[in-house]
């Protein structure tokens, strides 16, 4: 090969990469800012069955609690965490506050997950007011 093929094979590859570039950076944009609206309802699922479903706009805590330990959930401000949790690596309290559409605190150890999500299902279990 000589240097003037070598430079345009540089350059086809310097463009594919910006082009890559522009593409995440787009795409990273639309999801943050588009994709991601406020949550509606704070979902709780235990053993991957979903157990509850509560408003995000109305305050309240919930103990939730299974045969391996519990955890706390605060809804407070249109905003939900596990303010507590006896799990030993304390991952989920440590996630903080969630609030977008898709956000959602896990915690392995107790097989609990909590989602926010923008509608309620019709299969819920149970409804708490």
């Amino acid at each position: 090969m000589d240097n003037n093929s070598i430079l345009k094979s540089r350059r086809k590859e310097i463009i594919a990469v910006l082009i890559l570039i522009i593409i995440a950076v787009v795409s990273f944009i639309c999801v943050k800012f588009f994709a991601e609206g406020k949550g509606k309802y704070v979902k709780v699922y235990v053993n991957e069955k979903l157990t509850k479903t509560f408003d995000l706009t109305k305050d309240r805590e919930y103990f939730i609690e299974t045969k391996i330990g519990y955890n706390l959930l605060i809804i407070k401000n249109e905003k939900a965490r596990i303010l507590d949790a006896d799990c030993p690596n304390k991952i989920c309290v440590d996630k903080g506050y969630i609030s977008k559409n898709g956000e959602s605190i896990i915690c392995l150890p107790h097989h609990i997950v909590v989602t926010i999500e923008s509608s309620e299902d019709k299969d819920v279990d149970a409804v708490a007011d």
